[in-house]
């Protein structure tokens, strides 16, 4: 047993010394392919030496001189701490292999391979005077802890190389939360490009792992790239070497993220591609790109609005929000189910500074507030500094000459500002650096120069100074009808209810699916019955007011009521709704919201559910209530079949629902499938997905979606 154990320490002690001349000589180190394997196994045999040596510190703590009291704790004790010695010589000697490899000249590596060695020669030193040591109490437990010590800082380094910043101690660090970033405010690299390469990329491509000489962390690294080139070229077949990597068949060695690691989702790439075809600029803000931009529309389905952000208020008096309602104030929500309102205010004859205190009533849900064009008062901004959740104020050509204007630095939520029109002076906006979070300030036609602007510009950091004409504070333009209905399913006949908040306009409407217009179709006199499905266009017009934009919606019938339903396909795991009865519940999801939990999702399976009559009941029509989000890859089913009958089950309709042809906007969209009237107890609905959405989609290829939440029987 000696024998062996001293042949074991000698072996020890030439690797050591192999390990302690090969590091000196570093710079003309050149490792064979052979070799290379062997270094590659470090992350495999590093096991060994964390757990002998944990073992053996452990052992020496908890046992003290007891470990050497007799020949079989002796034994014990000394074959521990040998093997620990002979793996960290082994250990070190394979990182030492490894780190010779392209990619890993870094100082965090040489701090990491300095560790190890370090931690060879003292499991080494710690065997050969074992006993000296180990006969002293204070002297044993201090080199107990600075072994564990440097176990610890080398095995941290180590899992930082590997697998990121602060890897070993991120369960006890404080949690780094990123902060919700609004869609007005989001930047396309910054919060949507860069997440995907920190999560997907960085964990070889950052300054401590630069595979391939490539790191991603800067903008200036990134457009530099690595040993291979730039990462992308406009002008290239496949737009340069990024996307052809991640388009590589995963089984080629090319291919990135290599295999083994987190991929890329079809998602992720349409976004790197739409980001790389575009100019790759690392500046470009969302709300800057065209209504219709891929990417814009990419980004609804990622960032809230300051529209539809969570808010954590509680929402106001139904009651009190009719009661400031007039024909010169309009208060509402801003998006459905959400407790955050818009006031704006119509006529300047009839504007008074009552008027503007009457919304403290609802202060703490006022989240948009517009006084285009009103005879506003310096002093009115104290009242207005008091709506303390205000995101938007809309000031332009009201009578504000800027004396106040420090008051809104106490409106801390704000992010849009117009002052447009008005004659503030660039003293006067010097007054706002208490807005933090300001992100876009309106100033044309204010009698700033150019030059004052751009000074602005750089002055006020992170908010972009809007210099020209923006139509959006335009009052000439009328709002559209507001629906005062309440529910959209009916169960009895209801009464259409449109309502408009500027005197003297006039709603026209249809019933027909098609627009109207104030010649052709009928004008709303409240008195318009719905019984049945039907679209309702409606558009506001007035003598010298350019006429609104339409306001659709439609009404379902909902004659029959369901007893039961049974999934025959599931819907995915993450979009099942509250189950079977989210079809039939009469309750509807929004267009904004596929994530709100009244949603079916289908995207594996096709849609095949079985609606059950506890007795049989004449129907003659079947509609499906779907969502439309072409940028989330929800589109219009391929085909919906509706079956029924009592035992055997017969076609009674067929559809097959016109594909789009470009992206828009998300959409309700009501599938109508009818028949001969027919008496039933079962109904079964089968609608397909799209197998490949079209060459003209971002996400051109892959599987699309159907999204579900009601299904009404008439």
């Amino acid at each position: 047993m000696q024998r062996t154990r001293n042949l074991l320490f000698n072996i020890c002690f030439a690797l050591n010394c192999l390990l302690v001349f090969l590091l000196l000589f570093e710079s003309r180190l050149a490792i064979p392919a052979w070799l290379q394997v062997a270094g590659r196994m470090h992350s495999m045999l590093l096991h060994f030496p964390l757990v002998l040596l944990i073992l053996y510190i452990t052992w020496m703590l908890f046992m003290g001189k007891r470990a050497t009291e007799n020949e079989f704790t002796r034994h014990i004790s000394e074959s521990l701490l040998l093997f620990s010695a002979l793996t960290a010589a082994i250990s070190a000697l394979m990182g030492l292999f490894l780190s010779t490899e392209e990619g890993f000249d870094t100082p965090l590596v040489n701090w990491h391979k300095w560790g190890g060695v370090t931690l060879s020669l003292l499991s080494l030193g710690w065997f050969a005077w074992r006993e000296k040591i180990n006969r002293l109490t204070g002297f044993r437990i201090s080199v107990s802890l600075a072994c564990l010590l440097l176990l610890v800082l080398t095995g941290h380094q180590g899992a930082t190389i590997t697998h990121g910043e602060n890897y070993l101690l991120a369960p006890v660090s404080p949690e780094k939360k990123a902060q919700a970033v609004l869609m007005e405010e989001a930047e396309v690299y910054m919060d949507m490009v860069r997440p995907v390469l920190e999560s997907k990329c960085m964990s070889c491509h950052n300054a401590q792992k630069a595979k391939g000489h490539l790191s991603m962390e800067t903008e200036a690294l990134l457009v530099k790239g690595g040993k291979n080139g730039k990462l992308w070229d406009t002008t290239a077949a496949g737009f340069g070497l990024l996307l052809n990597r991640v388009h590589l068949e995963p089984e080629d060695k090319k291919h990135m993220p290599p295999k083994g690691k987190p991929q890329l989702t079809d998602q992720e790439i349409q976004l790197l591609y739409l980001w790389i075809k575009s100019g790759a600029g690392f500046k470009t803000r969302v709300m800057d790109l065209p209504e219709t931009d891929s990417l814009r529309i990419m980004a609804h389905s990622r960032f809230n609005t300051i529209e539809t952000d969570d808010y954590d208020f509680t929402a106001a008096d139904e009651t009190k929000i009719k009661d400031l309602n007039n024909n010169y104030r309009s208060v509402s929500a801003l998006a459905m189910n959400s407790p955050a309102l818009g006031a704006s205010f119509f006529s300047a004859p009839a504007y008074t500074t009552e008027q503007l205190k009457d919304l403290l009533d609802v202060k703490k849900q006022l989240i948009s507030l517009n006084l285009t064009g009103m005879p506003l008062k310096d002093e009115e901004l104290k009242t207005i500094s008091e709506f303390s959740n205000l995101r938007k104020l809309n000031l332009s050509f009201t009578s504000i000459s800027g004396l106040h204007l420090e008051e809104l630095n106490k409106l801390k939520e704000l992010r849009q500002l117009s002052l447009s029109g008005t004659v503030v002076k660039k003293e006067d906006i010097h007054k706002l650096k208490g807005l933090k979070k300001l992100s876009r300030l309106y100033l044309w036609n204010t009698g700033l120069s150019e030059a004052d602007m751009n000074q602005l510009a750089f002055t006020l950091k992170g908010v972009v100074v809007e210099k020209g004409f923006n139509g959006d504070t335009t009052v000439l333009k009328l709002t559209p009808p507001v629906l005062l209905n309440e529910e959209q399913i009916i169960t009895d006949p209801i009464i259409l209810r449109l309502k408009h908040y500027v005197n003297g306009v006039h709603i026209h409407y249809t019933l027909d699916g098609t627009e109207p217009d104030s010649i052709k179709s009928p004008e709303y006199k409240n008195n318009t019955t719905l019984t049945r499905n039907v679209t309702v266009k409606a558009r506001a017009f007035k003598p010298g007011w350019i006429s609104s934009d339409i306001m659709e919606t439609y009404f379902f019938s909902a004659k029959h009521r369901v007893d039961s339903v049974i999934h025959l396909l599931p819907p995915e795991e993450q979009y099942k709704g509250d189950g079977p009865l989210t079809l039939t519940d009469l309750v509807k999801g929004e267009a904004g919201n596929f994530k709100s939990g009244k949603w079916l999702g289908y995207r594996k399976n096709k849609m095949e559910t079985l609606l059950q009559f506890s007795s049989p009941v004449t129907v003659s029509s079947v509609t499906l209530s779907t969502l439309i989000d072409i940028g989330g890859y929800i589109m219009p089913p391929v085909s919906i079949e509706v079956w029924g009958g009592d035992d055997d089950l017969k076609l009674l309709s067929r559809l097959t629902p016109e594909q789009p042809l470009k992206v828009a906007p998300a959409y309700l969209k009501a599938f109508e499938l009818s028949f001969s009237p027919v008496q039933l107890k079962y109904i079964k609905i089968v609608a397909v997905p799209v197998s490949k959405l079209p060459p003209w989609h971002p996400g051109k290829g892959d599987k699309g979606w159907i999204f579900a939440d009601e299904v009404f029987v008439n």
